[in-house]
């Protein structure tokens, strides 16, 4: 469970680690899969020749390991704290996407700053300042993580331009890209921070914080990261009383929470 003070910083940075938040035997069977998936693809984790790109994604496994891994108490607690209980989807897994970063000085094409889209519009990935369909982004860091194996960049209180920035579209909202270039305008004279941290580690992500990839990977192993959302059921009312990522949202937009509902 997150104590005040984690839900008062995640409401001001944007984001908050879980350490150890995969139990190891877990994370164990996750990591062996993932490598079966990359076998897939000619990627042998024992055979650095067969490292050719500066990322390789697969699909998240759908399978018992990491529906444990996505189902700990410790994570869905602190959803329930951060999103309000009865008002995200309880998914039996981790989902996404997993980029596998490798050694290697190439540009991986994928690393600009950026929040994510939430909801399908006419095809195209759309976002809003009520944050339809998306209530947490989670960084599952599924090997360990430090300065020099390409870490997640992150602009810690960034969400708070983003929220500024996705209000002026109403609450239609906006295209993703769209969204992201002025949101990453918007928070470029933030401080950088990188997301660091042992295998089995989590951090909570506000909906809104702009992030991005880095590069080039000088570390001597590959990073292995999930991404998924944690996906609500509708969008945020923004009526009291406010979850911790509505009142980020509130604290963006710098006017009266009552003001934002109707």
């Amino acid at each position: 469970m997150l104590s005040q003070p984690e839900i008062d910083s995640f409401m001001a940075s944007g984001f908050v680690p879980i350490r150890g938040a995969v139990p190891p035997d877990v994370l164990k069977i996750c990591q062996q899969e993932i490598w079966s998936a990359l076998a897939g693809h000619g990627v042998l984790q024992d055979d650095p020749a067969t490292w050719h790109e500066p990322v390789v994604r697969i699909s998240c496994p759908e399978s018992d390991a990491f529906a444990a891994a996505g189902t700990q108490p410790a994570l869905w607690e602190a959803f329930d704290q951060l999103i309000g209980v009865g008002r995200w989807w309880h998914r039996r897994g981790v989902g996404g996407t997993i980029p596998v970063r490798f050694p290697s000085q190439a540009d991986p094409g994928d690393a600009g700053w950026h929040i994510e889209g939430s909801f399908a519009k006419d095809g195209d990935l759309w976002v809003n300042y009520r944050s339809r369909s998306r209530g947490l982004l989670v960084l599952y860091l599924f090997t360990e993580v430090d300065a020099a194996s390409a870490p997640t960049r992150v602009r810690p209180g960034s969400h708070l331009d983003a929220a500024r920035i996705l209000a002026s579209f109403g609450a239609e909202g906006a295209p993703f890209m769209q969204a992201a270039q002025l949101a990453a305008g918007a928070s470029a004279a933030r401080p950088t921070e990188l997301v660091t941290g042992r295998a089995g580690d989590a951090f909570l992500c506000h909906p809104f914080l702009v992030h991005a990839a880095s590069w080039p990977h000088t570390g001597r192993h590959p990073r292995i990261m999930a991404q998924p959302g944690v996906a609500l059921h509708d969008e945020f009312a923004l009526k009291p009383p406010l979850s911790p990522v509505e009142q980020a949202i509130a604290a963006g937009l710098r006017v009266a929470p009552r003001t934002l509902a109707d």
